[in-house]
């Protein structure tokens, strides 16, 4: 190795050393948050482990009722079976990656948020309560109330070792259809 090759190794290595040891400011702001669209949240790599899922649920009765009968929760991000044809065309899947990676967001801006802050100030919070009544209605087409739920779930690699752990972050008051 040349004197040059070993001085660039050691220039990346520190500079690696910095980037971990010093945190700087969180980028904020609203032209930032519209550009992040057109990023995935990367926050996974942060922190793995609990990913976030998004749960429905509807009831037919109507609003003021004093005990309303609720459906199961529904996860709206269910796998997909993968098929040969999704190499070249596979809008439905694209389509549920999108919407989980606004729940990746909504619930990025959940950690963000300010301890006392109501969540339904977020942008994000309208974005997924369109997303979970568009869900509902699709679920429970007669539903005339409805709840949704963002849930941190951590799946086990293997079902021997047990039910997968849960921890509810949100549950929303009940909402009409």
């Amino acid at each position: 190795m040349t004197d040059l090759s070993l001085l660039l190794i050691a220039a990346y290595a520190l500079f690696l050393l910095v980037t971990l040891v010093y945190k700087g400011p969180v980028l904020k702001g609203p032209w930032l948050f519209l550009l992040r669209s057109f990023f995935p949240n990367w926050k996974f790599f942060h922190a793995v482990g609990r990913v976030p899922h998004l749960y429905v649920r509807g009831s037919l009765s109507p609003p003021g009722t004093p005990h309303p009968a609720w459906s199961d929760w529904q996860l709206i991000y269910p796998r997909r079976a993968r098929r040969l044809g999704d190499l070249f065309h596979n809008t439905p899947t694209n389509l549920l990656l999108a919407q989980q990676n606004l729940v990746d967001h909504f619930w990025a801006d959940l950690i963000d948020l300010p301890d006392g802050a109501d969540a339904r100030q977020l942008v994000t919070f309208a974005m997924v309560d369109r997303l979970a009544l568009t869900c509902t209605l699709a679920h429970w087409p007669q539903a005339k109330q409805r709840q949704f739920e963002l849930r941190m779930v951590l799946s086990n690699t293997s079902p021997r070792h047990g039910p997968v752990e849960t921890q509810t972050m949100l549950t929303t008051p009940v909402l009409p259809c």
